[in-house]
């Protein structure tokens, strides 16, 4: 019995030491924010570490460090500019880096290379440049297809086709617009992409002299 208490009172002792040790490393935590030093720190990110951006194009960089305001600065705004929020605006080709920066906190620094291209498009419609529809006794349809070339090259970008005056039905599928003209006059048939453009001069007329 006697050896049962003393073995009792041993276990006893041991929790008791080990529940001392616990709230001291609690209230140490607690203190110093797990930091002997006593400095709090958040984990330090940027959403991108590179980006290939289109002059004219715009890319939001995100950023934090617990509340702390992020400070945004570009190494050369002639190729890339960077706003208060961290949208980076692309102007010319080049590279620059865009730095993110904790404010009042030492090292806390991010930074994302930022590569600016430029291309050179074209675009070019199926049709001459002025053409004559004959609509006789009912309207006539013509389907007009765009191609836009990038770099001198064909591509699958989609172009922005508008048709004046008013009085042309179009409809648009992809890079093909099918217009179809039921009233005489003169229409301009326009495909655009990136402010280049291709246009048909349309002569709808009764009859052909």
């Amino acid at each position: 019995m006697v050896k049962s208490k003393r073995i009792i009172s041993l276990l006893i002792a041991v929790i008791a030491a080990l529940g001392v040790c616990f709230l001291t490393a609690c209230n140490t935590a607690t203190d110093d924010g797990g930091k002997a030093d006593g400095k709090i720190t958040h984990s330090f990110a940027i959403s991108k570490t590179a980006v290939t951006l289109e002059a004219g194009q715009r890319e939001k960089l995100e950023c934090r460090y617990g509340d702390k305001k992020i400070i945004f600065s570009s190494s050369d705004d002639k190729i890339a500019t960077v706003s208060d929020n961290g949208t980076v605006n692309a102007v010319s080709a080049g590279v620059a880096y865009i730095t993110a920066k904790a404010d009042g906190v030492d090292g806390a620094e991010k930074m994302c290379k930022v590569t600016v291209v430029e291309y050179e498009y074209s675009v070019k419609i199926n049709y001459e440049e002025s053409i004559t529809a004959v609509i006789k006794d009912k309207a006539v349809m013509l389907d007009f297809v765009a191609i836009v070339y990038k770099n001198g090259e064909k591509s699958d970008l989609i172009v922005n086709f508008t048709v004046n005056p008013d009085g042309a039905n179009l409809v648009v599928g992809g890079n093909t617009a099918r217009v179809t003209f039921s009233t005489t006059g003169e229409y301009t048939v326009k495909a655009e992409y990136a402010g280049k453009t291709a246009t048909v001069t349309v002569k709808v007329v009764n009859s052909v002299a």
